[in-house]
């Protein structure tokens, strides 16, 4: 009780009036823009894939597309859902469902051919430019902005933040490369994505944590 009331009293001469974030929709698309804008100087020095115009009338390359798109805003709308209290149990766990169907997509879709189909080495599995300058980018101006939310669920967050950068690197390096279309390739990396995302997901406690300044004194 006496830790509290310490507390209560030092909030009440030291902190400063918190400045109200926009709403999860609004920070979403923010970063939604900042994301589409980094692919858009990645392509200034390795430019757009010779064939777009070609493939941009195929539906299902189209499908493919529009499936990585809203995974990663739907990873990244979940992120900042859980910097949010108070917010839904529902958005947290919205990207699950495009996540699953994008994966089941690419695996029914290689199926047929997998057999006759070589498993990529790690070196070629995805771009060593633009996946890393996409990813990295993106997730960082995720963080950036989560950062300045409540650290609700680190691990979850650091997951979704990476899982939301990987998703935007893939629907980008697919719009610069002409040899990342193979159904298998794509299935890997959806795998390797969300690996990556669950074995460093408890760096969250290091980049999202309460600040010490907040907390009372002898604890």
């Amino acid at each position: 009780m006496a830790d509290t009331s310490h507390l209560i009293d030092r909030l009440s001469r030291e902190a400063m009036p918190a400045r109200r974030l926009p709403p999860p929709v609004v920070r979403l698309v923010r970063w939604a823009t900042a994301s589409l804008a980094l692919m858009v100087l990645a392509t200034t020095w390795h430019g757009i894939r010779p064939d777009l115009g070609a493939v941009a009338g195929d539906p299902a390359w189209l499908a493919e597309q529009v499936l990585a798109l809203v995974t990663a805003l739907l990873a990244g709308f979940a992120a900042i859902s859980f910097s949010v209290p108070g917010r839904r149990g529902w958005e947290r766990l919205v990207w699950l469902p495009a996540a699953a169907f994008w994966l089941l997509v690419m695996w029914e879709s290689a199926r047929p051919t997998m057999e006759t189909q070589a498993i990529p080495e790690m070196a070629h599995l995805f771009c060593p430019y633009c996946f890393p300058v996409i990813s990295i980018g993106s997730a960082l101006f995720l963080g950036a902005d989560m950062r300045r939310a409540a650290p609700v669920a680190p691990v979850r967050m650091m997951a979704l933040l990476l899982i939301a950068g990987g998703g935007m690197a893939m629907f980008g390096e697919r719009m610069i490369h002409d040899d990342l279309d193979a159904p298998l390739l794509i299935a890997i990396q959806i795998l390797a994505i969300l690996t990556v995302g669950a074995l460093l997901a408890p760096l969250g406690r290091v980049l999202f944590r309460w600040k010490s300044a907040m907390r009372p004194r002898g604890r």
